[in-house]
């Protein structure tokens, strides 16, 4: 199909409410969204193809994540999104707290029998801390084999509630899984 597209031109009229609604919930996601690029850019690469990954991963989270009324919308953390696949996610994953500022990953193996679900797929683990607007991302960092991993966070973080998430990766980055949200945990 043939098209022919003008080039864009600043609008003298004055944006609508509806706009302006708009533009605060992409402003709020996407600044999130954007420091965990390197975990969207996989988790979302089955998304339709006039689309990026960003992008997919933001119109997702901007439907099911934010919260609130104009002007004062929020993220519900529970329903991000970081990753969206068939990949079968870690079974019965846990956080718990660990003194000195860690938090304990734990999950089940479920590669045997399970359709889409491998030992070797590679779990990412994403804490943000809402109070410093901080991210701890440690990419493919252990295999679904390992069954817990121990995670260094920065010590200021002692005291602040964070939440954490948990993605699966296949080996050779294929599949995803739905990513999930594991728990609201103060740090100790």
């Amino acid at each position: 199909m043939d098209l022919i597209k003008a080039m864009p031109r600043k609008s003298n009229k004055p944006p609508t409410a509806k706009q302006l609604d708009q533009q605060l919930k992409w402003a709020l996601i996407t600044n999130f969204m954007s420091w965990l690029a390197p975990v969207v850019k996989v988790g979302f690469q089955n998304k339709p193809s006039n689309q990026s990954a960003m992008n997919a991963a933001v119109g997702y989270n901007i439907k099911e994540a934010v919260t609130g009324m104009s002007p004062n919308y929020t993220l519900d953390y529970t329903k991000i999104r970081l990753s969206e696949g068939t990949l079968e996610g870690a079974a019965e994953p846990e956080v718990e707290n660990v003194v000195g500022c860690k938090l304990k990953f734990n999950w089940v193996e479920n590669s045997v029998g399970t359709l889409n679900s491998y030992a070797t797929d590679k779990l990412t683990f994403v804490v943000f801390n809402p109070v410093k607007w901080k991210f701890v991302l440690l990419q493919n960092i252990a295999t679904r084999e390992d069954l817990t991993y121990t995670m260094q966070l920065p010590l200021d973080f002692e005291g602040d509630e964070v939440k954490a998430y948990v993605t699966v990766t296949r080996d050779d980055d294929k599949l995803v899984s739905i990513s999930q949200f594991l728990a609201s945990s103060v740090i100790i």
